[in-house]
């Protein structure tokens, strides 16, 4: 079993996706618009000014991938109210740090500053600038 987690944005998807593709040190994997989607009946009706959003979009890195979309106008879900959190275990201090300091760059809030915990060498929370809260951890075993 693997567990894989998929963004919802307003718009932004492609933008966040180069941004996660290089906190990661990953690659975008494919990049699907909505003016790809075929037409039929049952597709719901994509405005003009969408059609060059992002319908799906995943980016592959070591140990994961992380699919992103842009949600249509239409749609009544949103991207969230905090009630997520996406949690990176890295492989060592130095990789906990340079994906910390990349995650900061703009980001809405440090909750968190990374520093030793007592159930963690490296622990740290920053919500990026796209909204989502991340916990970035090195555990030494």
């Amino acid at each position: 079993m693997k567990l894989s987690s998929y963004l919802i944005f307003n718009g932004q998807a492609e933008e966040a996706a180069n941004f996660y593709a290089g906190v990661l040190g990953g690659k975008i994997e494919n990049l699907y618009r909505y003016n790809s989607m075929p037409a039929g009946p049952e597709m719901p009706e994509v405005p003009d000014d969408f059609k060059e959003k992002i319908l799906h979009g995943s980016i592959g890195f070591p140990g994961g991938l992380l699919s992103v979309a842009d949600i249509l106008p239409t749609d009544p879900r949103s991207f969230g109210n905090g009630g997520h959190m996406l949690t990176l275990v890295c492989d060592s201090i130095a990789q906990t740090e340079e994906v910390y300091a990349k995650l900061c760059v703009g980001a809405q809030k440090i909750t968190y500053e990374l520093s030793e915990a007592y159930f963690a060498k490296r622990y740290a929370e920053v919500i990026d600038r796209y909204g989502v809260l991340w916990a970035v951890m090195y555990e030494e075993v």
